[in-house]
C-alpha cells in the first residue's frame, strides 16, 4: 500500500480533492438533481401540498448521502 503524498498548499489540497472525486462529485450532482426533478414533477402532478414534497425531497436527499459512499482524500495534511 502506498503512503499519501503530504501537501503543504490548502489550494492544491483542494485541487487534489475535487479532481480526484470527480466522477463521484458528478454522479452526485445528477443523482440529487434528478430526485429533485422527479420528486417535484410528480408532486405538482398529483396535487399535493409543497412542504409536503420538502419533506420528501429532504429524506430522499439525506438517504443518498447516507447510503452513497463517502468521497476520498488521497493526501496527507502536513502535520500542524
Amino acid at each position: 500500500m502506498s503512503e499519501r503524498p503530504v501537501i503543504q498548499s490548502r489550494a492544491r489540497r483542494l485541487l487534489a480533492y475535487l479532481s480526484h472525486n470527480l466522477d463521484r462529485l458528478v454522479v452526485d450532482a445528477a443523482v440529487v438533481l434528478t430526485w429533485m426533478l422527479v420528486s417535484a414533477a410528480l408532486f405538482r402532478w398529483l396535487g399535493l401540498p409543497q412542504w409536503s414534497h420538502y419533506v420528501v425531497l429532504f429524506l430522499g436527499v439525506y438517504a443518498y448521502a447516507q447510503l452513497s459512499p463517502n468521497w476520498e482524500r488521497p493526501y496527507q495534511s502536513p502535520p500542524a
